[in-house]
């Protein structure tokens, strides 16, 4: 009767407006890498290079050629400064890249990389990013050659991934490229947590994928809406970006037609994509989460989840999880599982029935 009740209460959500809290600006010189956005056959440039955090050397300035010599000891840190001297003058760039053919340190190689992608040369570029033992890579610079390579060769291993992956765990990257590989391997409540800590301005074609995976998650959507609303809110966003995100935003605030939902699912499953590898995995979980619920253990599935974040959930399971524990009449594991079905149910016969069975089993 409890379950039968509960399924003609939940409906679809509302839209909601939110202001976005005050983002914190994180770019990195992978924010500066000119193929950050780069496919087979196109490369977009930004028009300044930026780094937060580096600090002039004054071994770099406008008025000055960068020669060999700079180039033998040419630091990590200094990589920005090299590429803002440089600016758009092709013939610098060019003679640039004939003398880092020269030098064979870890960051003139990357230099030359990023100068052979600037003269819309990608597969040398990644040639010379391919000779870098990706463990001599600073951490902020794995990025770049993750993204050309996987542009450039979506079906082979990436052998910048790893580190890369590291370099996120151990919080030496940007907020803005922790979100999107976070978001790639399918850690899509960490990778919205994330991009909560980013600058909408850094925003760019690339995230907009991201964003369509965390729209589908039942426990994410409505807060992705609610992150959409408040960036575009603030003016801050690409205008080019506008329309995409208001799709998205009223994706996140709708029912998915199911059949559409159902091909794309089978697709990515078939693909292998992380996407296809959480749908596997978060299946697995939902029926063992039935079965212990049908079988009355009740406890067994409360005990499974006290340590989990709800907002990872699925709604499904956020619903068992509060029938269980108004069952057991845990009160902590009631008003947790209660909270999160009225976050993401808005109308207040929800709240409503909620607030009834909470007090029916006190």
């Amino acid at each position: 009767m409890k379950r039968e009740t509960v399924r003609q209460k939940l409906r679809p959500r509302s839209k909601k407006r939110w202001l976005l809290p005050t983002a914190a600006a994180a770019s990195g010189i992978v924010a500066i890498a000119w193929f950050l956005f780069v496919k087979p056959n196109t490369v977009e440039l930004p028009s300044k290079p930026e780094q937060a955090g580096s600090q002039p050397t004054g071994r770099f300035s406008p008025g000055r050629p960068v020669t060999g010599p700079d180039l033998q000891i040419l630091r990590w840190e200094e990589m920005n400064q090299v590429v803002a001297v440089l600016d758009t003058d092709a013939s610098k760039i060019e003679r640039l890249t004939r003398l880092t053919g020269d030098v064979g340190t870890p960051p003139a190689i990357y230099l030359r990389a990023l100068l052979l992608i600037s003269q819309r040369r990608p597969e040398q570029a990644l040639a010379a990013f391919d000779a870098l033992d990706p463990q001599t890579i600073s951490p902020g610079f794995l990025y770049a050659p993750h993204r050309l390579h996987q542009a450039l060769r979506p079906k082979d291993p990436d052998p910048y991934l790893p580190a890369l992956r590291l370099a996120v765990t151990e919080g030496k990257v940007p907020a803005l490229i922790r979100a999107r590989v976070q978001a790639r391997d399918g850690d899509l409540s960490q990778a919205l947590s994330s991009y909560l800590r980013t600058d909408p301005a850094s925003w760019a074609s690339y995230d907009l994928e991201s964003f369509r995976r965390i729209a589908n998650h039942q426990g994410l959507a409505s807060d992705l809406a609610k992150l959409i609303a408040g960036a575009l809110a603030s003016g801050r966003v690409k205008s080019k970006l506008t329309p995409a995100l208001q799709r998205i935003a009223r994706m996140s605030s709708t029912q998915p037609d199911v059949e559409t939902f159902k091909r794309q699912l089978r697709r990515a499953i078939e693909d292998k994509t992380p996407e296809g590898t959480v749908a596997i995995e978060s299946a697995r979980k939902l029926l063992g989460d039935r079965s212990m619920f049908l079988g009355r253990d009740y406890t067994g599935l409360i005990d499974s989840h006290r340590e989990a974040e709800p907002i990872t959930l699925s709604t499904e399971t956020v619903l068992l999880l509060f029938l269980a524990a108004v069952d057991l009449k845990e009160q902590m594991e009631m008003d947790r599982w209660g909270q999160e079905l009225k976050r993401r149910h808005r109308q207040p016969e929800v709240g409503d029935w909620v607030n009834e069975m909470t007090a029916s089993a006190r």
